[in-house]
């Protein structure tokens, strides 16, 4: 019985540390926002003045990023990308700790036209996800919640094109409410306490 109570807090122990360190990926702006404390926020690039530069930060809530890339960034009003085909744009974070981003990534060509082409996200933690938006609107919408403070953001896309993103939602992922984590620790116990009569019985 003893071997039994060490295995529970073990496990136990397990589960928090795994829900802890666990980073949830959505694809619907409104299950992100969902999980997001109240208190972020939202850019929506509408102004192009940082178009040419090495970089553009950005301000607001507490929480500050910067967005560059190797040959600079371009606004047009709705969105910031590379200003050089085939470049990765970063993303990082200065301000606040950030546990939630979320936003609308996807590529153009020379002329702004949308390109249906993979877009590859990456953030410091390790997380990667790479989709194919159908269009601006229309599948490029991609977010984060994680227990663990994102540092940076890399968006990167394939040759020729210019990656982007718009409307970037930034701030802390909403805390499990109580009751959750104890319904998983009474779901684990129960699980090793059937497990333990099962081998007492063999």
């Amino acid at each position: 019985m003893k071997v039994t109570h060490v295995a529970l807090a073990a496990a136990l122990l397990a589960v928090s540390a795994a829900a802890s360190a666990q980073t949830t990926t959505y694809t619907s702006a409104a299950t992100f926002l969902a999980n997001v404390a109240p208190g972020s926020y939202t850019e929506g690039f509408a102004d192009p003045f940082f178009s040419g530069e090495p970089s553009a930060t950005f301000t607001g809530n507490g929480f500050t990023y910067t967005v560059s890339a190797p040959g600079g960034v371009y606004g047009n009003g709705t969105l910031i990308g590379t200003n050089l085909p085939t470049e990765t744009l970063t993303v990082t974070f200065s301000g606040a700790t950030v546990t939630a981003i979320g936003g609308n990534f996807w590529a153009t060509n020379i002329s702004d036209v949308f390109q249906p082409v993979p877009v590859t996200l990456t953030l410091s933690d390790g997380t990667t996800t790479t989709f194919t938006p159908v269009s601006e609107t229309t599948g490029s919408f991609r977010g984060f919640t994680t227990t663990l403070g994102i540092t940076s953001m890399t968006i990167a896309s394939t040759a020729g094109v210019y990656a982007g993103m718009g409307n970037l939602t930034v701030g802390v992922a909403a805390i499990p409410e109580p009751g959750t984590w104890l319904m998983m620790a009474l779901g684990v116990g129960a699980l090793l306490l059937r497990n333990s009569r099962r081998n007492a019985q063999a």
